[in-house]
Formats: C-alpha cells, sequence, structure tokens
C-alpha cells in the first residue's frame, strides 16, 4: 500500500505514525497537493492528502478514515475497545484534528493571500481557536507511554506540527505539553521521524 502524503502535512504525520504504531507496511510517497498530481487525482477525488492507495488501487481517506483502516489492519492498538477509553481516544483525535485544521487554514491564509489582502481579525480568530484547543488538550493530555492511542498519536502530529510552522509563537505555557511530546517519542521513538518536517 502507498500512502500519498507531504512531509510538512500534520495529518498525513498522523497517517504514517498511525501505520507505524499499528505495525501495517505502508509506502510512503510524496505527492504535491498545492499543485496538482496525477496519482492523487485519480486516487481520490478530492485531490487531498493524506490518501491511503490499497494494493487494488482502491483510495481510503481522509486522515480519520485511514487511521480506522490501519487499525483494523494491524494490532488493533489505536483505538481502545473499552468504551470510555474509545471515547476518550476519539475525542483527543478529533480535538487535535481541530487544531491542525485552525493551524493549516492559518498558514494558508499567509501563505496564498497577497500581503495587503490577509485579514488579520480571522487569523486572530483562528489562533484563538488554536490556544483553546491546546489548553484543552493540555489539560486532559492522552497517554504517551505503552496504552498510547490514537489521539496521543494525533496530538503528537499537531505538536510537531506547532514546531515546524509556529516555533516561539504556542510554547509560552505550555510546559506540560511539551514534556507529553518528549514523552510519547522517548516511548515510540520510530514515530518522532514522521513528524512534520519541511
Amino acid at each position: 500500500m502507498k500512502l500519498l502524503c507531504a512531509n510538512a502535512s500534520p495529518y498525513a504525520a498522523k497517517a504514517s505514525m498511525a501505520a507505524n504504531f499499528t505495525g501495517v507496511d505502508v509506502e510512503l510517497t510524496p505527492v504535491d497537493a498545492t499543485n496538482g498530481d496525477a496519482q492523487l487525482n485519480a486516487a481520490n477525488p478530492l485531490s487531498k492528502i493524506p490518501c491511503l492507495v490499497l494494493d487494488d488501487g482502491t483510495g481510503v481517506y481522509d486522515s480519520r478514515a485511514i487511521t480506522r483502516y490501519l487499525d483494523r489492519q494491524g494490532n488493533g492498538k489505536l483505538y481502545p475497545t473499552d468504551p470510555s477509553h474509545l471515547l476518550a481516544a476519539e475525542r483527543m483525535e478529533a480535538l487535535a484534528d481541530g487544531i491542525n485544521d485552525v493551524a493549516v487554514g492559518y498558514m494558508y491564509e499567509l501563505r496564498f493571500h497577497p500581503e495587503e489582502k490577509v485579514h488579520q481579525p480571522w487569523l486572530d480568530r483562528l489562533w484563538g481557536k488554536a490556544e483553546n484547543g491546546l489548553d484543552a488538550a493540555m489539560a486532559d493530555l492522552p497517554p504517551s507511554g505503552n496504552d498510547a492511542h490514537i489521539g496521543s498519536v494525533a496530538l503528537a502530529s499537531v505538536v510537531g506540527y506547532l514546531e515546524l510552522r509556529f516555533d516561539g509563537k504556542w510554547e509560552n505555557g505550555r510546559e506540560p505539553l511539551i514534556a507529553w511530546q518528549k514523552e510519547f517519542f522517548a516511548a515510540h521513538p520510530a514515530l518522532e521521524a514522521l513528524k512534520p518536517s519541511a
């Protein structure tokens, strides 16, 4: 299977970390989702990453559908079976994905609009959502060790993206989250190389 991805994407990082975590072998295949890519277009009608291309050519998208599929194909460790633990994992995944949504939206506002067209009140609104999401995550940090789950993987991808794109903007007062990230990668060292990168 191929995971169509981009190195900087936090969603692709989540999916690639999930594949490694579940023991499912995937080939990481970088594509250009911004300017268009024939392979991506053929696998995903939305031309968005990540997209998991199965051996029969079927495209699986978006990142939550991919992580669910990987969990079924792998060791089943991503999503807890206990209902209360499952809900906690799914809530953290949704929160992490939401933080990614606003952080990526913030970058797109800066990257794809001329400077005079950038709407600062919208950026402020997005960043406020990111701050609220980070505070909520820090108040209920997921497990980082052997009992880590999809919420842990998703949060690690968020922090990796913030480290890459928002260095110096998010860390103040977030020492527990920074410490959690270090603990997570210490317990799962193979995943650190899969976090978002330039």
